[in-house]
């Protein structure tokens, strides 16, 4: 049986062996299949079938038809894939419900540092950036403040064109806990463009955010969670995604002079791109 198997290489990602896989895969060629045909097709061990089939069939991805043999029925691809999305939304919100109790449960472990001494964390490489860093924005407790310019905002996009959106993830996470987060972009007239382009894509995310100003770049994007973790982002022209690394950093004296940076640049930050003489208007047509 031919099958183009690096097609179907999302079902790895939502959490399907391998034996899972190719049964349901193979199922979906057969439409209706007995175990020993998916075994034989599907390059299945009959010790692993039946274990496949049962889990399948609890989630609602087969039919199960009771005869002698037993019959598997394939789902037509439309609710298959509706099924499969389902599935990884509840995945997805019980993980999010249980997060409170695995974060106690990691704040209750031993630290070799001492409170008083600064914890460092370096991530290489725009997707390490985004998936350690950025995306410890979702765990804070009681607020977030965000400088981010155009470094950012490549590197967020990168990471969500490649299937991780991380400002889908922490706006989920920011909707259920009530967190306060606000957020300054600042840009050029030459990122401005780029800037705009960003918030309408990525508008369902950013319309949750406690507040949203504009300022000019001074170049050091930040954030400060819960008032004593910090994330540094390190951006270099030369460079081909510019964002090479980020630091994150637990160190409340940081975090408060950051903060009040922060706060002096939100009181003069502008609320609407509008006010901006520089930003680029529509071209009107030639007469």
């Amino acid at each position: 049986m031919r099958v183009a198997w690096p097609e179907f290489a999302l079902l790895d990602e939502a959490g399907f062996g391998s034996y899972e896989k190719r049964a349901l895969v193979t199922l979906a060629v057969h439409g209706v299949s007995d175990a020993a045909t998916l075994c034989r097709d599907g390059d299945i061990p009959t010790s692993k079938i039946y274990a496949a089939m049962e889990k399948l069939s609890r989630l609602g991805l087969v039919e199960v038809r009771r005869s002698r043999p037993q019959l598997y029925a394939a789902l037509p691809p439309e609710p298959l894939v509706e099924r499969l999305n389902a599935i990884a939304r509840e995945r997805a919100d019980a993980f999010a419900d249980a997060s409170a109790g695995l974060r106690a449960a990691f704040e209750k472990l031993p630290h070799k540092l001492k409170s008083s001494e600064a914890r460092v964390d370096l991530a290489l490489g725009a997707e390490s950036h985004v998936k350690r860093h950025v995306s410890r924005l979702a765990s804070a407790r009681q607020c977030v403040r965000s400088y981010m310019e155009s470094g950012d905002i490549d590197a967020i996009r990168s990471q969500r064109d490649r299937g991780f959106d991380a400002m889908k993830a922490i706006a989920r996470q920011r909707e259920k806990s009530g967190v306060e987060h606000r957020a300054i972009f600042g840009f050029s007239d030459r990122t401005a463009p780029r800037l705009l382009e960003f918030l309408r894509e990525f508008a369902a995310s950013t319309r949750t955010l406690s507040g949203v100003r504009y300022s000019g770049e001074i170049g050091h994007p930040f954030h400060v969670v819960d008032d004593d973790t910090v994330i540094l982002a390190l951006d270099h022209p030369f460079v081909g995604e510019g964002r090479f690394a980020s630091l994150l950093v637990q160190d409340r004296a940081l975090a408060g002079q950051l903060i009040e940076g922060f706060d002096a640049l939100w009181t003069r930050a502008l609320k609407d791109l509008r006010e901006i003489r520089a930003w680029p208007r529509p071209q009107r047509p030639a007469t």
